[in-house]
């Protein structure tokens, strides 16, 4: 089955392309398909034909109209097959073949639909298992897909999914479950209103059902409590009555599984779902959700670390925004003793003064690295934090907090770090002072064994320098930390072993501008050179890019080694052995020239004089890099290039009459659009060239 999930990607991909080959060949994979489905018993060839029919109706090619009805005929057998999966996957290629249907023609008139939606009665009255689900499966895609057409059905449906919802088999049971928010996304209106009759509208007998359910069920918590985030956010208004019992089942929940003493961070189904309905109960309600979100913040926290964790809290930061202190502050608490040992410390002015005077670390984060050093001798690996925690150990025995406790018990390991330093990156802190915390802390991380850590610690330090004022200005506080953190970047950039950490530590050096001030420094520049001998392309791509900046801040220190990078890639592009040997030359010189504009223009001529004989004679994708070039060379060289116009403009109409490659045309339009608004040549080319 892999192989062919493989296969249906693959052709995915070429039917996106609509080339005309794989376009002819469409018709025949459409009856291919449909015989799989209506005579073929082989379970891995019905499941490729539903995928491959799914593939070619989500891209709504146009001459699959025609087998619209044959589609709908044959999915009714799949629909009511004895597996799961199978009825899933038909399920989904019907959704994707409703999409064919006209927009307008979404109506109670339309023949598919009605042949669909009495499929849909025929498999209920089955009363089996495979009926039951066929027939749920299908109304949630005639609710997603069928336009206007269930408004006269949505009353049937509904008593169908309440029939269903306490239904003993757990497949049935889920699917049912799972068409409560797809009714209350259909019509808000019709879900919300009491019937004549009736003293409970359907939300509120979907609502109170599903809160009971997630009290009494461990098996379908999660499910209810989607369900219930899902319908808050279709009928935000009508949910407000039930928006208490909704905390207090999330609140009970949590506590239950703090009960439990599941390890923090281990992955829970409930807990993510329980985060997932927070936030979704957030982005629903707003600032109505601030005082029942206080109860349970904390225990939010006692899951631990995570992914779930993170988003539900950068939710609630952006719609609740009264709680962004409290989240903060409880954040880089779990983070520093994940990361440190101990909580973190808020900045303090005089004694931060005081320990700056005496030229000593914080005394708080002192202890924490004796913690992690005497760790590191046990368990050779710098990044353990668990005998710093240990050292404070009677510390958070004595606090009453959930979330030190929560995060003391987390069994810290190389992803737990890398998600650590991620929630330094995705979070603003601007209004926290970490300097300390960066200078001491994380910058140990630079050098841990793992790559992916150190990835990560690279990324978050130079997003908490570039993100707050207080690292930019060339003096002050920051300045000492600002330079401590580019010369570590620096460094590892040069020396670390790993080509992604490498890459990622001169692309944090391009992205910061506000790092020049530090960069143009002279041994800097002298490491950064060193670079430009990487053996990969894109690390020596990027530090040129950097270094043509600094040229601005430091000429001194950067034009004499920029001259002879010049003299070398034009004798490398002069003696080339190959085709990429060439294009790599060309990409660093016209890196170079857009980064360094006025520095490089003495030698506008030099590099000019070097690229011009090759551009007519080389490769497609080679005479494109050269093109681009020139066009880069007439924005900085203006009217040095005037000289070589005739050369110029014969090159540049050749290019643009080859109509084998469109790359090469772009760049060649390009480069004529840049000599005409930059080196004069506006009348004369018409002149000389009619047919232009």
């Amino acid at each position: 089955m892999a192989i062919s999930n493989e296969a249906v990607a693959i052709y995915k991909k070429l039917i996106e392309k609509r080339w005309a080959s794989v376009m002819s060949s469409v018709e025949t994979e459409v009856n291919r398909c449909l015989e799989w489905l209506g005579s073929e018993r082989n379970e891995v060839r019905r499941m490729t034909a539903l995928r491959v029919i799914e593939v070619l109706c989500s891209n709504h090619l146009v001459p699959l109209h025609s087998y619209l009805t044959k589609f709908f005929a044959t999915l009714s057998n799949p629909l009511r097959d004895q597996r799961s999966e199978i009825r899933v996957a038909a399920a989904r290629t019907l959704g994707a073949c409703m999409g064919l249907i006209p927009m307008s023609e979404r109506n109670v008139r339309n023949p598919g639909l009605n042949f669909l939606y009495e499929e849909l009665q025929r498999n209920f009255q089955m009363a089996s298992v495979e009926g039951y689900h066929g027939a749920l499966l299908v109304s949630q895609e005639l609710l997603q897909h069928g336009g206007m057409y269930m408004q006269s059905h949505f009353g049937q449906v509904c008593d169908m999914a309440l029939k269903l919802k306490e239904y003993r088999d757990p497949i049935v049971h889920k699917a049912a479950i799972a068409l409560l928010p797809v009714l209350a996304r259909y019509s808000p209106q019709e879900f919300t209103r009491v019937n004549t009759g009736s003293s409970e509208s359907m939300m509120g007998r979907a609502c109170n059902y599903l809160i009971t359910l997630s009290r009494t069920s461990d098996r379908d918590r999660a499910a209810a409590f989607l369900a219930l985030g899902n319908i808050a956010q279709f009928c935000s208004t009508e949910y407000r009555s039930f928006l208490e019992p909704t905390t207090r089942a999330i609140r009970d929940a949590l506590i239950q599984r703090a009960k439990m003493r599941i390890p923090p961070a281990e992955a829970d189904e409930t807990v993510t779902a329980v985060l997932q309905t927070i936030a979704t109960l957030a982005t629903a309600m707003g600032p109505a959700l601030t005082r029942y979100v206080r109860d349970i913040l904390d225990l939010m926290f006692t899951a631990g670390l995570s992914q779930a964790l993170c988003d539900s809290l950068l939710v609630l930061e952006r719609e609740v925004s009264q709680l962004q202190p409290a989240i903060q502050g409880r954040l880089l608490d779990m983070v520093s003793i994940i990361l440190v040992g101990v909580p973190f410390r808020p900045s303090q002015q005089s004694l931060d003064d005081l320990e700056q005077r005496m030229g000593t670390m914080s005394m708080h984060y002192a202890t924490a690295q004796n913690g992690h050093r005497s760790g590191a001798a046990a368990n050779g690996n710098t990044a353990n934090g668990a005998s710093g925690r240990d050292a404070y150990a009677g510390t958070v025995s004595d606090s009453t907090s959930l979330v030190v406790r929560a995060a003391n018990n987390i069994h810290v390991t190389n992803d737990t770090l890398v998600l650590a330093l991620r929630t330094l990156r995705i979070f603003d802190f601007s209004e926290e002072n970490l300097s300390e915390f960066v200078r001491n802390e994380i910058l140990r991380y630079l050098t841990n064994s793992s790559a992916a850590v150190r990835k990560e610690a690279i990324h978050a330090v130079s997003h908490i320098v570039m993100a707050d004022p207080l690292y930019r200005s060339m003096a002050g506080a920051g300045v000492e930390v600002a330079s401590e953190v580019v010369q570590r970047l620096v460094s590892a950039a040069v020396i670390d072993v790993d080509r992604d950490v490498r890459l990622m530590a001169v692309q944090m050096l391009k992205k910061g501008i506000c790092f020049d001030f530090h960069m143009g420094k002279a041994q800097n520049i002298q490491d950064l050179f060193l670079l430009l001998n990487d053996e990969v392309f894109e690390v020596r791509l990027t530090v040129l890019a950097v270094i043509g900046r600094l040229a601005n801040m430091n000429p001194a220190h950067v034009m004499p080694s920029l001259r002879r990078m010049v003299v070398q890639l034009l004798t490398e592009l002069e003696f080339a052995r190959s085709n990429r040997e060439s294009e790599e030359c060309i990409q660093l010189l016209m890196v170079l020239v857009r980064a360094a504009e006025n520095w490089v223009r003495p030698y506008v001529g030099d590099i000019f004089s070097t690229i011009l004989p090759r551009i007519d004679d080389a490769p497609a994708q080679l005479a494109s890099k050269l093109l681009d070039t020139v066009a880069a060379l007439a924005r900085v060289g203006g009217s040095d290039l005037v000289p070589y116009s005739d050369e110029l403009l014969a090159s540049i109409i050749h290019a643009l009459s080859d109509t084998s490659n469109a790359t090469k045309r772009m760049s060649a339009l390009q480069a004529l659009n840049n000599c005409a608004s930059f080196c004069g040549l506006v009348i004369d080319p018409y002149i000389e060239y009619p047919d232009l």
